[in-house]
C-alpha cells in the first residue's frame, strides 16, 4: 500500500468514531495546553527577572570592593587607629591585566550640597574614570557623557531633581522627601542653569542663632549631561571626573582638619577607593573575571552572579511547572492507548480481511501508528492554539487585575510562547500519540488472519 493510501484510511478510520476520537483529542489539547502554559509562566519569571536585574545594572559589569573580611587589609595610622581597607591603584592595575576586562574604573563617592537657583539638593557624587562610562554603557538622554579634559563638568543621574527642595518652603513647615521628592514640578535645568557646589553640607539651612562657621566654598560645576532613565543604580547620583572630585574632597578635608592633622600631607595618589567596576567583554566570562579579582584579595560581586543562581531557582520551578503539565500529557497518553486499543477490538475482522488478501504487516502497523499520531498532532495544535488565547488572557486581563492589587509593573507579562516551546509542543504531542500507538499497533499485526476472519 501507497502511504498516501495509508492516510486516508486513517482519517476515515478515526472519523468513524467521532464521539471517541474528540474525546481522546480533548484529553491531547488539555495536556498540551497545560504543559505549555506552565513552562510559559516559568519563562516570563525569568524574562521579567532578567529585565529587572538589567535595570540595576549591566550584567557585563562586575562590582569590586574592598575585603573587609580580612582584617589585615587595614593600615594602621600614626595613632594605632584601624583604616577602612581600600581599594588600592596597585590592585586595579592588576584587575586591568586579567584577559577579557575591556575596562576598570575606580568609583569615589561622596557627599555634596548643590544650589541651583533657588532649590538646594543634597546630592550623591561619584567620581569616575570619563573614558570609562562608555564602555560602562552609560548613555545620555540628554547632552553627553564626560570627556577626558573635563573638570568641572557633571553628568546628572535621570531622577536628580527629586533631591533637590525649596528651603524656603521647609521653614514653612513643608517637608523633604528626598528620593521621589514631595510632587512638586521644580524648575531646575541642569544643562542651562547656574550651579553652585560645595562640601558643607549645612550650607544655605542656616537658621537664626545658629554656629555660622567659616564661609563655605562653593565651585562653579557645569551640568553637561542627563542619564537616559530606567537605571536605578544610576537615577540618583551624580558623576564627576575623579581626578578632580578627589583633589576637592581633599582639600575640603584638609581645611575642616586640626592643625596637627593639617601637617600630614596627604598626596591624592595615595587616597584609596570604597568601590571599581570593571566591564567583561562577554557575560559568559563575567564568572570566570570574578574569580580572579577575587584572588587578587578584593570581594566581587556582578548581576550575572545573581542571575545564574537565580537561574537555578527557576530551572527548578519550571520543571515542577512542566512536570504538572506532562502529568496532564501522560494521561491524555493513555487515553490514546486506550482508544486504540478498542479500534482494533472494533476492526478485528478488518485486519484479518486485509491480511488475507495480502496487506503487509508493516502497512497494518503504518495505519494504527499513523491513526494514534494524528490524535496527539491535531491534539497538539488545537491545544497550542489554546494556550495561545489563555496566555493573552494572562498578559492582559491578569497584569490589570494584579496591577489593580499594586502586584504588578504595567509593561510585564505573566505568560511569554517562545517559537521553540510551540514547536516543542507540536513535535512532542505527536511523538506521545506514536509511542501511545506503538503497542496497540503491535497487537494489530500478531491477529491471526483466520481467527480474525470469524471474528463477529
Amino acid at each position: 500500500m501507497k502511504i498516501f493510501d495509508i492516510i486516508r484510511m486513517a482519517f476515515r478510520n478515526l472519523f468513524r468514531s467521532k464521539v471517541r476520537t474528540i474525546l481522546t483529542v480533548l484529553g491531547i489539547i488539555i495536556g498540551t495546553t497545560a504543559i505549555i502554559i506552565m513552562l510559559s509562566l516559568g519563562i516570563a519569571m525569568n524574562v521579567s527577572y532578567r529585565e529587572q536585574m538589567s535595570r540595576m545594572g549591566s550584567l557585563n559589569v562586575i562590582n569590586v570592593y574592598p575585603n573587609y573580611d580580612n582584617i589585615q587589609t587595614g593600615r594602621r595610622g600614626r595613632n594605632d587607629v584601624w583604616v577602612e581597607p581600600t581599594i588600592s591603584q596597585e590592585e586595579l592595575d592588576k584587575i586591568k591585566q586579567i584577559p577579557n576586562v575591556e575596562a576598570v574604573t575606580p568609583f569615589y563617592q561622596t557627599s555634596v550640597k548643590m544650589e541651583i537657583g533657588k532649590y538646594l539638593g543634597y546630592v550623591t557624587i561619584v567620581g569616575i574614570e570619563p573614558d570609562a562610562m562608555a564602555s560602562l554603557e552609560y548613555k545620555a538622554a540628554e547632552g553627553r557623557l564626560l570627556n577626558p579634559d573635563d573638570k568641572m563638568q557633571i553628568v546628572f543621574g535621570s531622577n536628580m531633581k527629586d533631591q533637590f527642595y525649596n528651603p524656603k518652603e521647609m521653614r514653612r513647615g513643608r517637608m523633604y522627601f528626598g528620593w521621589g521628592g514631595s510632587g512638586e514640578e521644580k524648575d531646575i535645568n541642569f544643562l542651562e542653569d547656574r550651579i553652585n557646589m560645595t562640601f558643607d553640607m549645612s550650607y544655605g539651612d542656616r537658621y537664626p542663632g545658629s554656629q555660622t562657621g567659616k564661609k563655605p566654598k562653593l565651585y562653579r560645576v557645569e551640568g553637561v549631561g542627563i542619564l537616559e532613565e530606567g537605571n536605578w543604580e544610576t537615577a540618583y547620583q551624580a558623576y564627576m571626573n575623579i581626578h578632580e572630585l578627589v583633589k576637592l574632597d581633599q582639600e575640603y578635608k584638609q581645611q575642616q582638619a586640626n592643625p596637627d592633622q593639617k601637617n600630614r600631607k596627604r598626596k591624592t595618589e595615595e587616597v584609596g577607593f570604597q568601590q571599581a567596576k570593571v566591564k567583561v567583554n562577554e557575560i559568559k566570562n563575567v564568572l570566570e573575571v570574578q574569580e580572579q579579582i577575587r584572588a587578587i584579595g578584593l570581594n566581587a560581586w556582578s548581576m550575572a552572579e545573581s542571575l545564574e543562581a537565580a537561574n537555578k531557582t527557576q530551572g527548578v520551578m519550571q520543571g515542577v511547572l512542566g512536570g504538572i503539565g506532562a502529568i496532564s500529557l501522560l494521561v491524555a497518553a493513555i487515553g490514546i492507548a486506550n482508544t486504540m486499543i478498542m479500534a482494533i477490538y472494533e476492526r478485528t475482522k478488518e485486519i484479518g480481511i486485509m491480511k488475507v488478501i495480502g496487506a503487509r504487516i508493516k502497512d497494518i502497523r503504518r495505519l494504527f501508528l499513523y491513526e494514534a499520531s494524528m490524535i496527539g498532532f491535531i491534539g497538539g495544535v488545537l491545544g497550542i492554539a489554546f494556550s495561545f488565547g489563555i496566555s493573552y488572557l494572562l498578559n492582559t486581563v491578569g497584569v490589570r487585575f494584579l496591577g489593580g492589587m499594586g502586584m504588578g509593573m504595567p509593561d510585564a507579562k505573566l505568560s511569554i510562547i517562545p517559537v521553540w516551546l510551540v514547536l516543542m509542543g507540536m513535535v512532542f504531542s505527536a511523538l506521545i500519540g506514536l509511542i501511545s500507538g506503538f503497542f496497540p499497533a503491535r497487537k494489530a499485526t500478531k491477529l491471526s488472519a483466520l481467527s480474525a476472519i470469524h471474528t463477529e
